[in-house]
């Protein structure tokens, strides 16, 4: 019983998440000025939870509880929902870019870098640096072309 309730629980955050992830950002802290789709990490991780997730259920089959397995099977569905469909997005706003879902004030970023093999790459202040793989090579023209245009209304 304690298991279903910590699967309930998971599956409840993890919804949260995902809805905070698809729409909340988009709309917090002001306009979206710039979305930039960049290409996502998690899909390894993703697929080793499946296998792992199929291994615990084979290896107790007919001991699990029906409930615990439809737990267990929505959350394999929440993992290739993460891994496959989402995309994932930098959005920059007026005041600072959402980057792996945390805000960034521009005045916190020391230098902002794209590599020519197509990485945009965030040095902060204090040292820490954040980095995404964009998914397409013209999202490059499209950030020059948001700081050129940031910068002649300044």
């Amino acid at each position: 019983m304690m298991i279903n309730i910590i699967l309930l629980a998971s599956i409840g955050v993890f919804l949260l998440y995902a809805l905070y992830d698809q729409w909340g950002m988009n709309r917090l802290k002001g306009k979206t000025l710039l979305k930039i789709t960049v290409q996502k990490r998690t899909k390894m991780d993703a697929l080793i939870f499946i296998v792992l997730m199929g291994i615990l259920i084979y290896q107790n089959q007919g001991q699990i509880p029906i409930v615990t397995l439809y737990l267990l099977a929505f959350a394999i569905l929440l993992s290739l929902y993460m891994a496959f469909f989402r995309k994932a997005f930098i959005y920059f706003k007026q005041e600072g870019v959402f980057f792996d879902n945390f805000f960034v004030d521009y005045r916190k970023i020391a230098h902002l870098n794209l590599t020519q093999d197509h990485f945009l790459v965030m040095d902060l202040t204090n040292g820490k640096r954040l980095s995404a793989k964009l998914a397409e090579k013209e999202d490059e023209k499209r950030i020059f072309a948001f700081f050129n245009h940031s910068k002649e209304k300044k």
